[in-house]
């Protein structure tokens, strides 16, 4: 057990690990700032990997929906269990507004996507990618929709997730996979070039990112969160794959993907609506680290 927990760190949690490590630590040195290359990857990177990943899946529509049904039990489960927990602690509307962003959001791009590559292989790839396209939106719908408790809402944050490319990539990507669409090489060469670059990126903007933990306010509700999103968290995606009728790599994505840490995302989310941010990228950094040793844990018993 020693010897295979062992193995799993050193090939799938380490290797992710040093590429957030050593982007921080070129960062921190050349003071270099996230927001640049945050927004090339969002904006074109992880638009290509989603449509290059969608055009090249074999996964069919019923593997969609399980994936959808299972982001969406695991998404409602946290939500409820979060409120509860915020009610019983009597969080004000901000916090109770940034603790549930916290604990229903998994970081499914930067951690995920790479995660589920080295685990599983193409097949647990190609679910991570659909599971992504789908949480990307349900985080700029229910997420938004969270975070307007804290106040700020206003109806055209529920257009947001179609301001974002990523939905269209997918959109374009279904479109070409399911009518066996052939697209020329000077088309196909530089989407694959720039899907490439996407994982690299994702992984270095989350070592930019993740550069504030201090601080002792709300330790309690810190360790919630961070309970619920790597503890809590993949019991529900297991349960909830296997309920689906998913089995082997397939459920054992899943179910790692549900144990991510918090989204680095939230932070941009609960800043613009003022639900507590600095809780917010608290619970981020913090699951961050703890879930090298949770994540190391988890692949080995599903693997």
């Amino acid at each position: 057990m020693v010897v295979a927990l062992g193995a799993v760190f050193l090939e799938v949690v380490l290797p992710v690990a040093l590429v957030a490590i050593a982007g921080g630590l070129v960062g921190h040195w050349r003071r270099i700032a996230a927001g640049p290359l945050s927004s090339l990857t969002f904006y074109l990177f992880t638009p290509s990997l989603v449509f290059h990943g969608l055009t090249t899946t074999s996964l069919t529509a019923e593997r969609g929906l399980q994936v959808a049904a299972v982001l969406l039990a695991a998404f409602g489960v946290m939500f409820a269990a979060g409120s509860v927990w915020s009610i019983l602690r009597g969080h004000d509307a901000s916090l109770r507004a940034g603790f549930l962003l916290a604990v229903t959001t998994p970081n499914i791009g930067n951690m995920g996507l790479p995660m589920a590559r080295l685990a599983f292989g193409q097949v647990g790839f190609d679910m991570a990618v659909v599971n992504f396209i789908f949480g990307t939106f349900l985080v700029n719908t229910g997420g938004v929709a969270i975070a307007s408790i804290a106040g700020g809402f206003h109806p055209r944050a529920l257009l947001a997730p179609f301001r974002f490319p990523a939905l269209y990539a997918g959109i374009a990507g279904l479109a070409v996979n399911a009518l066996h669409i052939e697209l020329p090489v000077a088309i196909e060469a530089p989407i694959a070039t720039l899907a490439g670059a996407a994982i690299p990126c994702m992984l270095v903007v989350l070592g930019l990112q993740l550069k504030q933990a201090a601080g002792r306010d709300h330790v309690p509700d810190t360790v919630a969160a961070n309970i619920g999103r790597l503890l809590i968290g993949p019991v529900i995606g297991w349960l909830t794959a296997t309920a689906v009728g998913l089995t082997g790599v397939e459920r054992a994505t899943l179910t790692v993907l549900a144990a991510m840490p918090t989204a680095v995302i939230v932070t941009i989310i609960a800043t613009e609506f003022r639900a507590q941010p600095v809780f917010v990228t608290r619970v981020v950094v913090t699951s961050t680290l703890t879930s090298a040793l949770t994540l190391t844990a988890l692949i080995t018993l599903v693997r």
